[in-house]
């Protein structure tokens, strides 16, 4: 678990450079430029600052690195020790990123997303061959489009406020849910809306949002399927009692 959490913590650590490239509009080429003083940046090399005015570059690596910490810690909590744990590592950091992209522009973006489906299946097949484990991989791939079609039909329903960007990540916590097990699928599609409901009503109480105004539902998402993981561990634990 620990060196699940320091793995979390130093990706975390490279998330602000990405995020800050990442965080434009819908349809704008991804920044190149520092906005506050035009001038360029260099590549994805990670950076606490801006190498022309200093200014900080995306959200702070402190937090992101504690979020990427405690959410790989979670999950090694919660899955033990397991060939794919390295994977989860993996996206929890990649859900850090994402979050914060969501937070700063509304949107997940494809760039990531959609590779990150094709990997995570390849990588995810690369454990199943070395360990057998077949029916995780059917589990996988099942859960994937399970939790897809269902965002796919709140996306189709009006006034539900979800993105393209939520369904493909669905079928991306889908698939990682779905190795685990059906429960963690089934949470992992419930868990999100309990997760956003009291960040919206505090919005609404601090008048910060309008009830037509959608908020970004991607990091609920991702605590959501956090979440499922944690709570099904749980739940096993609580049944060996």
């Amino acid at each position: 678990m620990l060196s699940a959490a320091l793995l979390g913590a130093l990706g975390g650590l490279l998330v602000p450079t990405a995020a800050y490239r990442l965080s434009v509009p819908a349809g704008e080429p991804l920044r190149t430029v520092c906005d506050a003083c035009a001038k360029p940046l260099p590549g994805w090399v990670p950076m606490l600052g801006c190498p022309g005015c200093g200014v900080r570059i995306g959200p702070s690596p402190w937090i992101t690195a504690a979020a990427g910490g405690v959410a790989s810690g979670l999950a090694a909590l919660s899955l033990g020790s397991t060939p794919a744990l390295p994977l989860y590592v993996g996206m929890c950091v990649l859900g850090v990123l994402l979050a914060a992209v969501d937070l700063a522009c509304k949107r997940l973006p494809y760039q990531v997303v959609n590779p990150a489906i094709g990997i995570s299946l390849a990588l995810f097949t690369a454990v199943a061959a070395a360990t057998g484990a077949w029916a995780n991989l059917l589990r996988f791939g099942l859960g994937a489009v399970a939790l897809g079609g269902a965002f796919v039909l709140l996306f189709a329903l009006p006034g539900q406020g979800l993105g393209f960007g939520d369904v493909r990540l669905a079928v991306l916590l889908g698939g990682f849910l779905g190795w685990v097990g059906w429960r963690e699928v089934l949470l992992g599609g419930l868990l999100p809306w309990l997760v956003n409901a009291p960040y919206l009503l505090f919005l609404l109480l601090r008048h910060r949002v309008s009830r037509k105004v959608t908020v970004p539902f991607g990091p609920a998402m991702l605590i959501g399927a956090l979440l499922s993981l944690v709570v099904g561990a749980g739940l096993d634990w609580a049944g060996q009692i």
